[in-house]
């Protein structure tokens, strides 16, 4: 991936690489990544559009939380730094961009689709938090785990990629050193996923959705957070801007584990999202405002 142009909006570090005159992707990047960590993805898009990728907060280079300041509607505050860059984004241009978010990304996303769809063309979802748990499913917090794992990446970084090369050998080589140097910078007082995506239910956000929105999720479901039961959720919502797409053989990064069968679903997609002019128009005030959670 070429060398980024990074600068700051508001509080957080964002890197822009690709077309300065093409249509505008935003990608927001899931728990532990950064900005990045869509080296793959850059370089597939990188001629045909111009790519915007924060770092958000507590992640790459942007600032920490303020336990303070945010309490605990830490995935508010996020969504409102996302919500200011599209703000200065849509100064700049009348063409809404389009918002492709990974795991906690695609949560940020879908709180932004459904609050300020005035801000936005359309969005993927990669594997977004929208879990449903089985009956009895007692399973406890990540906290330990994840501290341990980031803290592996800050002992002896070069040997931690290395390990997730073994790990992972369908993901593309350019895809682990970015994913690596992100859990290095790793803010660890954000201990778990679960401080970020909670209260509201997901599916609020989901019916609340707008914008043309594809969700994108990986056939293998005891790895995957949208399985079968949020699936058939999903159905019998019957949002008919909302759309889910299933890449057999993938887990939850479902663009690094098929990457190829993930681009033929969503390339296509956000192709035809540009060409259709409708997408430019606003849907009105906004219908929905709060957090997304399991």
């Amino acid at each position: 991936m070429t060398e980024p142009l990074m600068h700051v909006n508001g509080p957080l570090r964002v890197h822009e690489l690709g077309r300065e005159d093409g249509p505008t992707l935003v990608l927001l990047h899931g728990f532990t990544d950064s900005g990045l960590c869509w080296a793959d993805a850059v370089r597939r898009w990188r001629h045909d559009y111009r790519i915007v990728a924060p770092d958000a907060r507590g992640h790459g280079e942007s600032p920490r939380f303020d336990p303070a300041a945010s309490g605990s509607n830490w995935s508010d505050v996020m969504a409102a730094d996302v919500v200011s860059l599209l703000v200065a984004l849509t100064r700049e241009s009348d063409d809404l961009p389009l918002l492709i978010g990974h795991s906690m990304g695609a949560g940020i996303a879908a709180i932004v689709l459904a609050s300020r769809p005035d801000l936005v063309r359309a969005g993927v979802l990669e594997d977004p938090p929208w879990f449903t748990r089985p009956p009895g499913d007692d399973r406890v917090s990540a906290k330990d785990t994840t501290q341990q794992w980031v803290q592996g990446f800050r002992d002896d970084l070069d040997e931690a990629i290395a390990r997730g090369r073994l790990e992972q050998p369908l993901w593309p080589e350019i895809e682990l050193r970015p994913w690596g140097v992100a859990k290095a910078q790793f803010d660890l007082s954000l201990t778990s996923p679960e401080q970020i995506v909670r209260q509201t239910p997901w599916v609020d956000v989901a019916a609340a959705i707008t914008r043309p929105t594809l969700v994108v999720t990986g056939g293998r479901d005891d790895q995957v957070l949208v399985g079968p039961l949020s699936r058939q959720r999903l159905t019998e919502l019957g949002n008919p801007h909302v759309e889910v797409a299933v890449v057999p053989g993938a887990g939850h990064t479902v663009r690094r584990d098929c990457t190829d069968a993930f681009h033929q679903i969503v390339d296509p997609w956000i192709r035809a999202s540009f060409r259709d002019s409708s997408k430019h128009a606003s849907s009105g005030d906004a219908s929905f405002r709060g957090e997304a959670s399991s």
